[in-house]
């Protein structure tokens, strides 16, 4: 059963120009330190934050009501790409129990990166 859908659009450039403006300080606020030093690593760092911000983004939209009251934005994140297909981790505890109160026990997402824009798409399943 699904529980929520969420997606959200990021210009790849809003995000180059809030590293650019803030560097460590906003990275550090939004994006968790397993994000920072993959991204940072490649040769675009820019292009894989906006995906990573476009996740988040998406996946407070589709998290139910209950659950956006203890979700920050880094209550979850995206590991690195070393698996074929792009996933969520929830990283805090409070988020996690509140999903399970909630009956979301399963999340899928997707990425896609067109020259200058990102977007993602995150559906939340319940059930048994």
């Amino acid at each position: 059963m699904i529980k929520g859908i969420g997606v959200d659009i990021v210009e790849i450039g809003r995000i180059e120009k809030m590293i650019s403006a803030y560097g460590g300080q906003f990275l550090r606020k939004v994006f968790t330190k397993v994000e920072i030093e993959y991204c940072g690593k490649l040769a675009k760092p820019s292009i894989h934050f906006a995906g990573r911000w476009a996740v988040k983004e998406a996946f407070y939209k589709a998290l139910p009501r209950e659950c956006q009251k203890v979700s920050s934005w880094k209550s979850i994140e995206v590991p690195a790409e070393g698996e074929k297909v792009p996933m969520i981790s929830v990283c805090d505890p409070a988020l996690a129990k509140a999903m399970r109160k909630n009956g979301v026990r399963k999340s899928h997402v997707t990425i896609s990166h067109e020259k200058t824009m990102c977007v993602a798409m995150v559906i939340l399943e319940g059930g048994r």
